[in-house]
C-alpha cells in the first residue's frame, strides 16, 4: 500500500488541534513569522476571511495551546513544543492541500478515523 499523503503524525495533529481551514491558514501564517505579533485584522486580511471567522480560528488555536494572545496580538506559543510538527504540517499542506483539507472536513463531518485515513491516502 502506498504511503499516505498525510503522514499519521500530521493527521493526528490535525485531528487534535485543527477544526477549520481558516485555523490551519492562520496557524501557518503566524508560524511563518514567529517573531511577529499579528493583529486580528492582519490575520483576516492575509488568510482572505472575515474578521469574525479569523477571530473564531484564532480563539480555537489559543484554546488548543498553539497560539498565545498578548497585548501586541497573536503569536506562536513556542513553549508548547509543537514547532517541529507545525513545520511538518506546513510541508504536507504545501504539497497535498486537498488531502489535508479532506482530513479537516472529515473531522467536522464526524467520519471515523479509518475513513479519514483512506481519504488522506488519495494523493493523485
Amino acid at each position: 500500500m502506498p504511503e499516505p499523503c498525510v503522514p499519521d503524525e500530521v493527521r493526528e495533529f490535525i485531528i487534535r488541534y485543527i477544526a477549520t481551514v481558516p485555523q490551519i491558514e492562520a496557524l501557518l501564517l503566524i508560524w511563518s513569522s514567529p517573531e511577529k505579533h499579528w493583529s486580528l485584522r492582519q490575520v483576516a486580511t492575509r488568510i482572505y476571511t472575515s474578521e469574525a471567522e479569523a477571530a473564531r480560528a484564532l480563539e480555537g488555536l489559543c484554546t488548543g495551546g498553539l497560539l498565545v494572545h498578548r497585548e501586541g496580538g497573536f503569536a506562536l506559543d513556542s513553549s508548547a513544543g509543537n514547532v517541529d510538527m507545525i513545520r511538518k504540517l506546513k510541508e504536507v499542506y504545501a504539497r497535498h492541500l486537498i488531502p489535508v483539507t479532506d482530513v479537516i472536513h472529515g473531522k467536522s463531518r464526524g467520519e471515523p478515523p479509518a475513513a479519514r485515513f483512506f481519504q488522506a491516502a488519495k494523493c493523485d
